[in-house]
């Protein structure tokens, strides 16, 4: 765990560490140097950062067939955070594709549309799908109040609906992946399809109904992460974060001394309504979770306890737990080929969205 340069750059490093895994896949050489910077220090990795990452992501969208970005704005005359960036599949020549729609982590207060893991790309590439990746309004802005987050991520969804014909994708297979605080606000997407407090007004004329879900080490249930976090801090397991509980930004909540993960001074409304799992039902979409048994970001528990509650309502969910695995795909060893397995088998269940784009 990087504590010196704070979660931002934490952030950062955790970037880097996993475009490397890439750059040992197309530059070994190149990868290897990267590696001894990356030692360095943060002033390095600061500087730097920009460039590494363009190298590694040109080489994984070449192999995954896409197009290089366009940027939309998804809210007329919006915030400059409210844009997406749009990757087309060009492998092959089809009127309409499934889209994998990617939500950045970052403490719900750092990241951007570019900080895109390499296994989109892959699922994307192997496929066949579209793939965008969209900017939120950060939970520090004081332009976004919560829940102006979760509006951010169901206008965009809107905007791609409604505009999937100029854009080649399929409506009704819209597929949300995202990792730490993506994951949270891509299950809560999924899982609170039609919640009016949650809806937004931006982009009338389109519902929210996504396809599918696949989640990264998300935070699901805020309550019971500070009492984990805790728990792993007190254990051994974990080291104490040097930073307050990013929850207290999201939900506007006053700060406190006592304790960096203590979330008492928030309004237990606002939690109940940050948790997924509050809008679970049985027609909600198939969700694919992957957790690090060794995350002390985000700890395990939070992935199990959302996989059960699905089983409970009979939603249809794999839960990958991986022995080792860290707070970074990189971590995990994945199969990509899993993945994609899962999401094309969500196209063909019995139930059948309908686009309002159409």
């Amino acid at each position: 765990m990087v504590t010196d340069c704070g979660v931002g750059l934490y952030r950062e490093a955790k970037l880097n560490r996993m475009n490397i895994r890439v750059l040992k896949k197309f530059i070994p050489g190149i990868a290897v140097f990267l590696i001894l910077l990356l030692l360095s220090g943060c002033d390095w990795m600061e500087s730097s950062k920009k460039s590494y990452e363009s190298i590694a992501v040109e080489d994984v969208i070449a192999k995954a067939h896409l197009s290089e970005a366009v940027e939309y704005s998804y809210v007329k005359d919006g915030h400059q955070r409210q844009k997406l960036d749009f990757y087309r599949y060009e492998g092959e020549e089809e009127s309409k594709r499934p889209v994998v729609v990617w939500i950045h982590g970052g403490a719900w207060i750092k990241g951007n549309k570019g900080s895109i893991d390499p296994i989109a790309f892959e699922v994307a590439g192997l496929g066949k799908y579209n793939l965008i990746s969209i900017n939120y309004r950060l939970a520090d802005d004081e332009s976004a109040p919560w829940p102006e987050i979760v509006y951010d991520v169901k206008a965009a969804l809107r905007w791609i609906k409604l505009n999937s014909k100029k854009l080649g994708i399929d409506p009704d297979k819209i597929i949300l992946m995202g990792e730490s605080a993506g994951a949270h606000l891509a299950a809560l997407a999924a899982l609170s399809s039609g919640v009016e407090e949650l809806d937004g007004d931006k982009n009338p004329g389109a519902s929210t109904d996504v396809k599918a879900a696949v989640l990264f080490y998300g935070p699901y249930n805020m309550s019971s992460l500070a009492v984990q976090k805790n728990s792993a801090i007190k254990s051994g397991m974990c080291e104490e974060p040097q930073y307050s509980s990013p929850i207290l930004e999201l939900l506007d909540c006053p700060k406190t001394d006592e304790g960096r993960y203590n979330i008492d001074t928030c309004d237990l409304r606002d939690v109940r309504a940050a948790d997924p799992a509050t809008y679970l039902d049985k027609s909600d979409p198939p969700v694919y979770l992957v957790h690090g048994e060794k995350d002390c970001i985000v700890p395990r528990g939070q992935s199990k306890a959302l996989h059960d509650e699905l089983d409970d309502v009979g939603v249809r969910n794999e839960l990958i737990s991986v022995e080792g695995g860290e707070h970074e795909v990189s971590s995990l060893g994945l199969e990509v080929q899993d993945i994609v397995e899962f999401i094309n088998e969500s196209f063909v269940d019995e139930k059948e969205s309908v686009s309002d784009a159409e």
